[in-house]
């Protein structure tokens, strides 16, 4: 990306002050530089990102471009990272039905990367994350929610919305985090991170955590994985 400044614009003015996330560059900015509509004052506007310079409309609350949901995540497997970021900008192009469906298939490709056996159904993948301890027992309810909002997006007429999507997101992410990113950060450590020391200091493996389920709920209450503190 070219680097810009907000005083790189021409004949700017000054705004009343915004807070978004900013599409291009991923903060969450408050900005007060950019042009205004003459007759519809700051309700129709283009916002200039104090971070990296780059305009966002707004109209009536709205931005656009939106913000992909969720964190980025790198270092996955290649099947695995595409359809991840593919979901992600799906949310932020407002695809959520899209989004919904993708996730799915992520999914399905972390199972097949465990080894599951490609080309099968869908509640196989399930059933395979679960029985192999990838996802606790207690959390197949929200893997059956992808499957059942996946099959609703599939078969009915009704559109997923904003909410639907980002529950789905929420879910696969923390499945992406624990199994590859959190696992390898812990494996290629010398001392154990923060968010599960307190569990390694009873001498509990992390294999041993992820396939009781102990891990997740450091994940799920730990503020700092939460980013809190």
């Amino acid at each position: 990306m070219v680097n810009i400044d907000c005083g790189d614009w021409r004949y700017t003015e000054r705004l009343n002050p915004y807070r978004y996330k900013c599409g291009y560059c991923g903060q969450t900015v408050g900005a007060n530089n950019g042009y205004t509509v003459s007759h519809h004052n700051d309700a129709c506007a283009i916002y200039l990102c104090p971070y990296c310079g780059r305009p966002s409309f707004m109209e009536n609350g709205m931005v656009t471009p939106g913000s992909a949901y969720g964190q980025p995540i790198t270092n996955l497997p290649d099947t695995v990272q595409s359809l991840y970021d593919e979901a992600r900008n799906s949310y932020q192009a407002g695809a959520f039905t899209g989004a919904i469906l993708i996730c799915r298939k992520v999914l399905a490709n972390v199972a097949v990367y465990y080894g599951a056996k490609d080309g099968q159904r869908f509640v196989k993948y399930v059933d395979y994350l679960v029985e192999n301890g990838y996802v606790p027992e207690k959390s197949r309810e929200w893997i059956d929610k992808i499957r059942t909002e996946g099959n609703s997006a599939t078969h009915n007429q009704t559109a997923k919305n904003k909410s639907d999507a980002q529950r789905i997101l929420d879910f696969v992410q923390m499945l992406l985090l624990i199994n590859f990113k959190f696992n390898s950060d812990y494996n290629n450590s010398g001392s154990s991170p923060k968010c599960w020391c307190k569990l390694n200091s009873a001498n509990l493996s992390f294999h041993k955590l992820k396939h009781t389920g102990f891990f997740w709920i450091v994940i799920f209450f730990n503020p700092v994985v939460n980013g809190h503190v």
